[in-house]
């Protein structure tokens, strides 16, 4: 029998056990290890739902529950270190729950970290209910802005470079890219893989609006954008009460004709366009606008409680001691390398 390819690394934590989900990704994981994957879960939940999990995917998996001796407050993290601490493989693909490979994909990440250090694939959504092509269009301006383009649910790396990078900052909400940062500082070569598309389940539409807050809070570092988001709102009702409703429809044109604008150039960049139908760039007005209205109840979040809560904690700060440093390295490099 053929050694694994590597390691799928899933982090994950349930509050309540779900049938029909652990059955699905018991499926999942079959696939996974049909394509060469010693497959990895490290389970946050509680003992009860614990064992649950535990009884359905002993059979297609490694299960085991977060090594306590991890104290980061976001508990993910201390999934990912207990994690890359046991994996049994060099190669290490690290994946949010919702997060599905294809053996094509798998095998080209894998293939990458023959000669890469680190990988950063990208995301695309499907099914796209009507919520789903609101995030699909914010994917795909960050496409359009960001140098390594959007924020993926994924990774790959070689468990050597992570050990010799050391610790990150895992008391942050913005994890995915804390570790993508801390990466780059470390001196990691990354693989920006702008056309390497990974498939993401869309949210349920309540846990799509549980995540609105979150995901604008995770960008209050980030002060320019966000004072952007918070200017949205009275500038519209400065245009509404200065000019009437002719001065208010044609500022929100504008906006929506920018953020229009903007989506389409992220779906032309690369391979977008094979895996993001163009009618989503028509979404990005209503997203720029539910982050505006975000961005005021992240606020609430900040002003009255002094975090969000996730995992079980209140997290205060959305990115972490590598963002700053760590993203003008990412920029830099992937301007001289990008990978498709």
């Amino acid at each position: 029998m053929a050694p694994p390819r590597c390691t799928y690394l899933l982090p994950i934590r349930r509050a309540a056990f779900s049938t029909s989900e652990a059955t699905e990704l018991a499926n999942y994981f079959r696939l996974l290890v049909a394509c060469g994957c010693d497959v990895l879960v490290i389970d946050g939940s509680s003992p009860e739902v614990l064992a649950r999990h535990a009884a359905l995917w002993r059979s297609c998996c490694q299960h085991e529950p977060v090594d306590r001796r991890f104290g980061y407050r976001n508990d993910k993290v201390n999934g990912i270190r207990t994690g890359v601490e046991r994996a049994t493989c060099e190669k290490i693909v690290l994946a949010d729950d919702d997060i599905r490979y294809g053996a094509d994909s798998l095998g080209r990440v894998v293939e990458l970290l023959d000669r890469c250090e680190v990988v950063r694939p990208q995301n695309f959504l499907a099914p796209l209910p009507w919520w789903a092509a609101m995030e699909a269009a914010r994917m795909l301006t960050n496409r359009a802005t960001l140098r390594t383009g959007d924020y993926p649910g994924t990774c790959a790396f070689r468990r050597t470079i992570f050990l010799a990078a050391g610790d990150y900052d895992g008391d942050v909400l913005f994890d995915n890219e804390e570790i993508m940062r801390h990466f780059a500082e470390s001196g990691a070569t990354i693989a920006y893989a702008l056309d390497l598309f990974v498939r993401k389940r869309p949210p349920a539409f309540r846990k799509w609006l549980e995540q609105r807050p979150r995901q604008a809070y995770e960008d209050f570092g980030l002060r320019a954008k966000t004072a952007l988001f918070f200017a949205l709102p009275p500038l519209s009702l400065g245009a509404a009460y200065r000019f009437g409703g002719k001065g208010l429809a044609r500022f929100l044109g504008v906006v929506a004709l920018v953020s229009t604008a903007l989506a389409l150039y992220g779906w032309c960049r690369g391979r977008a366009r094979e895996h993001f139908p163009l009618r989503v760039v028509l979404f990005a007005p209503l997203w720029v606008c539910e982050r505006a209205l975000s961005t005021y109840w992240a606020l609430y979040w900040f002003l009255v409680h002094g975090g969000y809560p996730f995992g079980g904690q209140l997290l205060s700060r959305g990115i972490g001691r590598a963002w700053r440093r760590g993203g003008r390295i990412a920029a830099r490099a992937a301007r001289r390398q990008v990978v498709s």
